[in-house]
Formats: structure tokens, C-alpha cells, sequence
């Protein structure tokens, strides 16, 4: 019997770790939605808010820079850049990178994307960086919201 309850709490925290992030409903409420141009000067005064990104087309490349941290980037097409286009660096749980790898990483890419993530400090750096929770978003009846992949 101890090992009957003892396997159904491990796959009761299990199946916990891997549930997305969950935001309640008055935070919710207030998640403003950006284009990359827009949040790259905002960015920083948005430290600690869950914020939605609309993009095209992600970096093909992921560093692993942390143990459980890969770092890459999100794009989007911008006419008032030299170069054309705006990106954003975004940091992705090592538990997340197949499903980030999933976005397009061709930059000729017209889709509409939107990501959900936290605007956060970068670990080693004094710059702010959005930690990206996910795509999909599911509410309950309160208004409470989960993000996941």
C-alpha cells in the first residue's frame, strides 16, 4: 500500500513539473501584447510582467549557456531598421527547446507568430530578457490563465 500512494504522489508531481506556467487571473488580465520593435525600448521597464510578442521567425541557432537555460532569439520584419528587421533575445528552459525548435527559423518566414514570456534580468548581465513560457494559453472559469508549449 506505502508503495501504491508513494508511485501515485511522485506521478502527481510529476505530471506538476511539467505543467505550464500558470498566471492568475488579475495578472492576466493586464498582459499587454507587443511587436519586437515596440518592446525592444520597452523592455526594460517591463521587468517582472508576463508580456505576449508578436513575431515571424525565430534564431536557427540555441546557445546552451546555462544548465538549464539555451539563449536564442525571436524576429520580426521592421522598416524603420537599418537591417531590415528586429530581434529579441529570448531565453528557453532546456525542457522547452523542442518545442521552441518547432517555430520557423526561416527568415523569409510571413507567419504571424505569438509567444508568451517574462521579462526578466539576464543572469550575468544587467539587461533585461524575456524567459518564454510558451504559445498556447488555456483559462478557467476564474480568468486564470496557464501558458504552456
Amino acid at each position: 500500500m506505502k508503495t501504491f500512494l508513494a508511485a501515485i504522489v511522485a506521478l502527481l508531481c510529476l505530471t506538476n513539473a511539467f505543467a505550464g506556467q500558470r498566471i492568475d487571473a488579475a495578472a492576466w488580465k493586464n498582459v499587454q501584447t507587443y511587436d519586437v520593435p515596440t518592446l525592444l525600448k520597452q523592455e526594460a521597464s517591463l521587468l517582472g510582467k508576463v508580456v505576449a510578442v508578436h513575431f515571424q521567425y525565430r534564431s536557427a541557432k540555441l546557445r546552451h549557456s546555462y544548465p538549464r537555460i539555451y539563449e536564442g532569439a525571436i524576429w520580426q520584419r521592421d522598416a524603420n531598421s537599418k537591417n531590415g528587421y528586429s530581434g529579441l533575445q529570448v531565453m528557453v528552459l532546456k525542457e522547452n527547446v523542442k518545442a521552441f525548435e518547432t517555430i520557423p527559423s526561416d527568415s523569409s518566414s510571413t507567419a504571424e507568430l505569438t509567444v508568451y514570456a517574462l521579462v526578466e534580468k539576464h543572469p550575468d548581465a544587467n539587461v533585461a530578457r524575456l524567459r518564454l513560457l510558451g504559445q498556447k494559453v488555456t483559462t478557467d472559469g476564474a480568468g486564470n490563465a496557464t501558458v504552456d508549449w
